[in-house]
């Protein structure tokens, strides 16, 4: 059975990572207003570690959450996964659109977070983890929202270049 500090430890790392993915893939981008979207995402997540890392303080000086939610698998990076199932780096080397690659994993990316937190929501016993994670899940949905957007742009851009060179 995981704790609520175990769950809030889980989404800091999950945003720290998400800080790390965003910042690094943000140097890949070709597209200056997807290297843009990516470089704001990045603060984004830097702001939600910041968040999570303060209710966990507070939590943690005697907060009245409640008990433990028996939720989460053992934390395995959600970023470092979905670069591993998504064969991001091959894909990228043969890739002539790199960008749309990238866009893509952060969009599934964004959307797994957004379940999770919403998963997280709905088994919440404590009124204010539930309103902390649906927060969390919404603020993921606006990010999945802006990445699957600039996906499809992107994706409309390259079906309408002229094929043949």
């Amino acid at each position: 059975m995981q704790t609520y500090e175990q769950i809030f430890k889980y989404a800091i790392q999950m945003e720290l990572d998400g800080y790390k993915f965003y910042t690094e893939k943000a140097e890949d981008m070709t597209n200056p207003t997807s290297k843009k979207i990516f470089t704001d995402l990045a603060e984004e997540e830097k702001d939600h570690y910041d968040y999570l890392q303060r209710l966990l303080n507070k939590y943690l000086e005697g907060g009245n959450i409640k008990d433990s939610l028996d939720i989460l698998p053992e934390y395995d990076s959600i970023f470092e996964a979905r670069v591993e199932s998504e064969h991001l780096d091959e894909t990228l080397k043969e890739s002539d659109i790199p960008d749309l690659t990238i866009l893509r994993t952060a969009y599934l990316i964004e959307r797994d977070a957004k379940e999770l937190y919403m998963s997280i929501a709905e088994n919440a016993e404590d009124d204010d983890i539930k309103a902390i994670f649906i927060k969390l899940s919404k603020w993921e949905e606006g990010h999945e929202s802006l990445f699957k957007n600039e996906y499809d742009r992107r994706m409309k851009e390259y079906m309408n270049f002229p094929w043949g060179g």
